[in-house]
């Protein structure tokens, strides 16, 4: 069950657009800009590094903060990480 709810999951990072990113962004208070967000999303679509593997994740967050900045990587890292408690599977990304 819970490989399918991962799978579930890379999915929806794969189809994220800018408007949902900037939603999450401003729900959970953390500051990114369209620009920004559209070089996420766009990074994301391609990413094939695993989220919830600690080595992937740090892979992905890396190239995040190469196309963007590293405050911005760190922005959407903790915004990862706040989302994963809202939906208790926190615990995946330890």
């Amino acid at each position: 069950m819970k490989n399918m709810a991962q799978q579930l999951i890379n999915q929806k990072l794969k189809q994220l657009t800018v408007k949902e990113l900037l939603f999450y962004s401003e729900k959970h208070r953390i500051p990114i800009t369209k620009e920004e967000a559209a070089a996420i999303v766009k990074a994301l679509k391609k990413n094939e590094d695993n989220p919830f593997d600690p080595v992937g994740r740090k892979r992905m967050f890396k190239k995040l903060a190469s196309i963007t900045s590293k405050d911005t990587a760190r922005s959407v890292y903790q915004l990862l990480m706040k989302m994963a408690k809202e939906y208790g599977v926190e615990h995946w990304l330890k």
